[in-house]
């Protein structure tokens, strides 16, 4: 008797709280309706727009569309998600204080990914002083726009003459290709085992000796290249554009992550840039 009066009364409470949840149900989407646009025969129907809440991470961003040259060469979106990486790694906040270890390694592999991936159509592995100039502003102000510091070119201690060949005597493709042992280089490169590589250097040794090759052009003593610091200098100069070779022939993902560990090695033995920071 007691569970046919249990089961009398839970039938209507559960059937009370099915008809509460309708209501519920139905109220909202009423109210959704009210919201929705007039789609009559006789006007033109207007786009329905609903009411989202604000991105997360608004407080925090400020993206914005920068006004470039129009002078650049370079196809900025060759190089995929490297901007918007370089722009976090760099944040305005962060980047003086990261600058030598994330920041700068990163806008570094940018720049040669850039460069790197333009040399498909130009050719060239580096620009001259005129677009160079240009473009390092461009690019600047793309960053500074996706939230990176305004300042990065002082904070990396980058000018528009890093982008272009510098004293390095090879900067056409071809020359590049028909001087140097290509396929070794990127056999040594492609695929980096970033925790051997810190030890056994394959691909940093490979793109050394690839650096030497090119500075030894128009040298009188190729085997005295290394030893003066002007000789240095060329050397440097021209592993500049052996990386940018290499971005050329990788996805800009790989090229990134080849960079960006051949640059984690140099920070773990303490070899990274000494950049001298610039006064603002």
């Amino acid at each position: 008797m007691r569970q046919r009066v249990s089961f009398s009364l839970t039938l209507p409470l559960t059937l009370l709280l099915l008809l509460c949840v309708y209501e519920s149900r139905g109220g909202s989407v009423r109210n959704t309706e009210a919201i929705a646009p007039d789609i009559s025969s006789t006007v033109n129907p207007q786009p329905f727009l609903p009411l989202l809440a604000p991105s997360p991470l608004t407080a925090f961003t400020n993206y914005s569309i920068p006004k470039l040259s129009g002078l650049c060469t370079l196809n900025f979106s060759a190089a995929g998600n490297m901007m918007s990486v370089t722009a976090t790694d760099c944040w305005a906040s962060f980047a003086p204080l990261l600058a030598d270890v994330v920041c700068c390694p990163q806008f570094d592999a940018t720049l040669a990914t850039l460069i790197g991936q333009s040399s498909k159509y130009s050719r060239m592995l580096a620009l001259n002083v005129t677009h160079a100039k240009y473009c390092l502003s461009d690019v600047e102000k793309i960053l500074e726009g996706q939230g990176a510091n305004e300042n990065i070119q002082k904070i990396c201690s980058i000018e528009p003459e890093t982008l272009t060949g510098a004293s390095c005597p090879v900067t056409e493709v071809d020359t590049f290709e028909s001087t140097v042992d290509s396929s070794k280089l990127l056999g040594a490169c492609r695929k980096v085992d970033l925790v051997n590589e810190c030890c056994d250097q394959v691909c940093e040794n490979a793109i050394l000796d690839a650096a030497r090759t090119i500075a030894a052009i128009g040298m009188p003593n190729s085997k005295g290249v290394n030893l003066l610091p002007e000789h240095s200098t060329r050397i440097d100069d021209c592993k500049n554009i052996v990386l940018r070779w290499l971005a050329s022939n990788l996805d800009p993902s790989s090229a990134n992550k080849v960079l960006r560990g051949l640059s984690n090695c140099k920070v773990n033995k303490g070899q990274h840039k000494n950049r001298k920071r610039k006064e603002n």
